[in-house]
């Protein structure tokens, strides 16, 4: 599914499309990676060889719930995916393998049988069981617990339980994406009991939370702390924890955080703000890790009613778009320019499949001059286009001048709307905050490695983030045969197909493909440089390099 990269905090600010640095001195922006270096990119750092104490591990603000159900975006997923376990589990590369579910299997195209993992507890001794998975999944799909994944499991009709380790999913119609949703949030599993009795409060800080993974809870007040502790007793000897205690702090600004992990009183982090990233990396005492990514940061129309209802206005912006100049700005280089709509970190299947289609796809580049004439041909010269930004948010308002740059260069009489950091969210949540504006822009990702995950959410026309009521037949069409094409590679065939009419009609405007940024103390090793610590429980490799 989901959800948007939008820093609700203030952070150092360059307000140009910053070709030097926020000193004001010119900074030599880093040339691009090559394409086949990126599609390459490591998925792990060294393993660890030994344990650590304790480890200060920042996210770009406090997480507000550790209810899997209600979690969307980085802080939520870090914690949960520290704590809590799916029914299938995303690895470092996006392949998915047996998770609390030991074996799943569909015995007919509308029937996935799932046999859980003998021995698995939850932290407080008590057996995970198939009542526990039937009323976690029933928790998420009912809209009266407030979730964000009912629409991604709406085709599970039924659930029986088999026995004390077993049951089925009758689903309405056939869904090959529906593993890849057991291995994130959504397939997340929590005992019955303990949220039963909790109630409302269950993954507050009144309520806490009961899951079966490599660290539990052991510490949290809103606003200072939360503390995770390593499990004595968790059942997957692969994944011991190496760190005896975690404890997570949210820091949302990029310089505070810079300068924490340079004195040590920070010791990791995935980065979301990459506005320190040229400083991060001339740091001696850590290193910047770069890996895959699910993400993929796009420009939005907010709306179809205005200039950018022409497909023809929105091909002339792709083509105005300064890529290279924005990725080396922001990203170092450590990005890809957008050949396919989704980051070729999303490929966690038919992998040759999609890098065939990536290698035959043109890379983007800019021609003003055609981008022009398709402004002309469209009417839309001296029209007004309104770009939502925030200078609160550095990311969000470097795009928003590149893409003020870029059409202004080609006819359209573009401006800028500024709303504070806490506000930005409302252009994802509020239509009459969208109402105000033609675009913006963000960074997002899809729940697993598979294009079709991110694909969907804004292409599909009551998608979660189909602002704008965009709707093609034919790549709706596209989308349902991947999703009820049971082989791999026919299954990718179809996703590529809709990928193609995607940058065809550019209903969001991919700007480019960025990696996943792991910065760690030098002293600290083993956790994943790839997206995957966003779903999984991957930080229980992280320890000591010595």
């Amino acid at each position: 599914m989901r959800i948007n990269k939008v820093q609700i905090a203030a952070a150092a600010v360059c307000t140009t499309i910053v070709l030097a640095g926020c000193g004001g001195r010119p900074d030599t922006l880093p040339a691009p990676i090559a394409d086949s270096e990126f599609l390459s990119l490591p998925t792990m750092t060294n393993t660890a060889t030994g344990p650590a104490d304790s480890v200060t591990w920042a996210l770009y603000r406090d997480p507000t719930s550790v209810d899997p159900a209600t979690a969307i975006d980085y802080p939520e997923n870090t914690v949960i995916s520290t704590m809590c376990e799916s029914l299938l589990r995303q690895q470092p590369d996006g392949t998915i393998t047996p998770g609390l579910a030991s074996d799943y299997r569909y015995t007919s195209p509308t029937t996935l049988v799932l046999t859980l993992r003998p021995g698995v507890r939850f932290w407080d001794g008590q057996p995970l069981t198939a009542a526990d998975v039937a009323f976690s999944l029933r928790r998420t799909m009912d809209p009266q617990t407030g979730g964000l994944y009912g629409d991604v499991l709406k085709r599970i009709s039924s659930i029986t339980i088999d026995g004390p380790g077993t049951l089925t999913l009758n689903l309405s119609s056939p869904d090959y994406w529906l593993p890849g949703e057991l291995s994130a949030m959504p397939g997340v599993v929590i005992q019955e009991k303990y949220a039963r009795d909790r109630g409302n409060s269950y993954g507050t800080p009144d309520g806490g939370a009961m899951c079966t993974g490599p660290y539990e809870l052991a510490e949290w007040t809103a606003g200072k702390t939360l503390r995770v502790a390593a499990n004595p007793d968790y059942w997957d000897a692969s994944l011991t924890p190496m760190t005896g205690e975690i404890e997570f702090r949210g820091v949302s600004d990029a310089a505070t955080l810079t300068r924490g992990l340079s004195t040590g009183e920070i010791n990791g982090t995935w980065i979301n703000d990459t506005s320190t990233l040229a400083q991060l990396q001339r740091m001696s005492d850590v290193t910047v890790h770069v890996g895959p990514s699910f993400e993929t940061e796009f420009f939005i129309p907010a709306n179809l009613a205005g200039v950018l209802g022409d497909p023809r206005v929105r091909q002339a912006l792709s083509l105005a778009f300064d890529r290279t100049s924005f990725d080396g700005a922001v990203y170092r280089g450590s990005a890809a320019a957008p050949r396919m709509s989704a980051n070729p970190g999303t490929w966690g299947y038919a992998r040759d499949t999609f890098a065939a289609a990536w290698n035959a796809a043109p890379e983007p580049a800019q021609d003003l001059d055609r981008a022009k004439q398709l402004v002309a041909e469209a009417g839309a010269a001296g029209k007004p286009l309104v770009i939502g930004t925030s200078t609160g948010i550095t990311t969000v308002n470097t795009a928003a001048n590149a893409w003020l740059k870029a059409a202004n260069a080609i006819g359209l009489d573009a401006s800028l709307h500024n709303v504070s950091p806490q506000n930005y969210i409302n252009f994802f949540t509020d239509p009459a905050a969208r109402a105000d504006v033609d675009a913006f822009s963000t960074t997002t990702y899809g729940d697993y490695a598979d294009p079709a995950a991110m694909i969907a959410l804004y292409t599909e026309p009551n998608a979660s983030q189909n602002f704008s009521g965009y709707s093609n037949p034919a790549l709706s069409a596209a989308l349902n045969r991947a999703r009820t094409e049971p082989d791999p590679v026919r299954r990718a065939q179809a996703t590529i197909e809709a990928d193609k009419l995607v940058m065809q009609d550019l209903p969001w405007i991919p700007i480019s493909h960025p990696a996943s940024f792991l910065v760690l103390d030098n002293t600290l090793t083993g956790a994943p440089s790839s997206f995957s610590y966003m779903q999984a429980p991957w930080l229980a490799k992280l320890g000591r390099v010595n």
